[in-house]
């Protein structure tokens, strides 16, 4: 329930459902090394990147934000089914704070099944900092 509360806030804000011509998608950029370029420049990329699902342009896998080419922000990576499958921070490419990590993509049937499969879902990393 939490995480469906999260992502109707981060819609609500534009964060998470906004105009995804403002995004770059990820398949343009070329990647050296864990850093995403632009392909023209060779310029570490920076802002919104989305990448959607194979096959169907209009279903988002990962959305995110790089800076100067390395993750950054929230991320969120989506399963087929529309459930989130990771959902987290990064700090300057580094992992941090709580993350949501391989979550299930169907709905447990027990509220016994869903604080178990949450828990196992549930990864801790360093704070991020402030600048975050």
């Amino acid at each position: 329930m939490s995480r469906l509360l999260l992502i109707a806030m981060l819609c609500a804000t534009g964060a998470a459902c906004g105009d995804r011509a403002r995004a770059r998608d990820l398949g343009e950029l070329t990647i050296r090394d864990s850093t995403y370029y632009e392909p023209e420049t060779m310029q570490p990329y920076s802002g919104r990147v989305i990448r959607a699902f194979a096959g169907d342009s209009t279903r988002i896998q990962i959305q995110g934000t790089l800076l100067e080419g390395t993750w950054h922000g929230e991320l969120i990576v989506y399963h087929e089914s529309g459930r989130v499958r990771y959902m987290g921070s990064f700090d300057h490419g580094q992992r941090c704070g709580p993350w949501t990590e391989n979550a299930a993509d169907e709905e447990p049937t027990s509220v016994y099944d869903q604080l178990r499969s949450e828990v196992e879902a549930l990864g801790m990393y360093p704070p991020c900092s402030d600048a975050s």
